[in-house]
């Protein structure tokens, strides 16, 4: 199974439009086709900040869903490589749970690229490896909102 990072801002934009390509993968994390996984500091502040920042309620409440389904792994910063101590955490967090994608929106985690098996990709570029993995991309997608 395919397992992911989801940066914050991927969540804050998903809210925009049920078609971006963010809300399909929260999508496949809620019906259990792919593995999300968050640090539980990281986790907190994801459920912090969409109360925040995000005023559709119906959303909010798909994001629920979406928190009960994420896997919580235990990390420790020993070494800062990135500016912003908060893509250390979010960098941590896809290594410890063996993550194959770390997905964001944020350039200083984007450069890095790859960081040992972790791709660090853009949601668009996500969605369209998952659609040439599985070759049923947009099928199974549209069946999770069938069931």
């Amino acid at each position: 199974m395919i397992r992911i990072v989801l940066d914050t801002n991927v969540l804050i934009d998903a809210s925009v439009d049920p078609y971006r390509y963010a809300n399909r993968i929260i999508d496949l994390v809620i019906s259990g086709q792919i593995e999300a996984y968050a640090n539980s500091e990281t986790l907190r502040e994801n459920k912090f900040l969409a109360h925040k920042k995000i005023a559709d309620q119906s959303y909010l409440r798909k994001l629920e869903y979406y928190f009960d389904q994420v896997r919580t792994v235990e990390t420790q910063i020993t070494n800062k490589v990135l500016e912003d101590p908060e893509d250390d955490k979010i960098l941590a967090s896809a290594l410890i749970a063996r993550a194959d994608y770390l997905i964001t929106a944020d350039n200083h985690l984007l450069k890095l690229e790859k960081v040992r098996r972790v791709r660090i990709i853009r949601p668009n570029e996500f969605w369209s490896r998952y659609e040439e993995g599985t070759d049923q991309g947009w099928i199974n997608w549209l069946k999770s909102f069938i069931k």
